[in-house]
């Protein structure tokens, strides 16, 4: 099996025209989140970030490959308490365009510090969206699977039959 990697720097909104249709077969990305990064990218308003990320999941949609996963890293941002919905309303608009929304994974930050927030914990974790364009796609689980350790041995031994015993207390 060849594996051929390409890698293109510059702004995605004209790199991204060079690709050809049905080309890709995986596509990560992190975009800047709203009202962050102000001096490298501009920022962008929650109200105006999914008018403005839609162009490029256009894109995206074209070169992505029919068995291809598109990973999108994103995280609401919070303001004054309380998430902002961006993050929802661009899946929907997404889903709109053609995309299937397939599966949510999270990134745990191990290494998190607490916040100085008094009405919420510093954010561990971050959200990592696949999108497909067909629900046949490949995924391989057996390669990222973990062996189980022994303590599965006690915690299994008495699950077929603690179900009816629990049912019948119940009853």
């Amino acid at each position: 099996m060849e594996i051929r990697t390409d890698l293109f720097l510059g702004d995605c909104k004209e790199m991204l025209k060079k690709v050809p249709d049905n080309s890709v077969d995986l596509i990560v990305t992190s975009p800047p989140y709203a009202d962050q990064r102000k001096g490298t990218y501009g920022g962008i308003h929650p109200d105006k970030y999914v008018q403005w990320f839609l162009p490029i999941t256009k894109e995206l949609l074209r070169v992505l490959k029919p068995t291809g996963t598109f990973i999108l890293n994103i995280k609401e941002k919070v303001v004054e308490g309380e998430r902002s919905t961006y993050v929802m309303e661009l899946i929907l608009e997404m889903r709109k365009q053609g995309w299937l929304w397939t599966e949510e994974f999270i990134w745990h930050k191990k290494n998190c510090y607490p916040g100085k927030w008094p009405n919420r914990f510093r954010d561990a974790w971050e959200r990592l969206l696949p999108f497909n364009k067909d629900k046949k796609i490949h995924m391989y689980q057996d390669a990222v699977m973990v062996p189980m350790s022994d303590w599965k041995k006690s915690r299994f031994k008495n699950l077929n039959t603690s179900i009816p015993n629990a049912a019948k207390q119940a009853a």
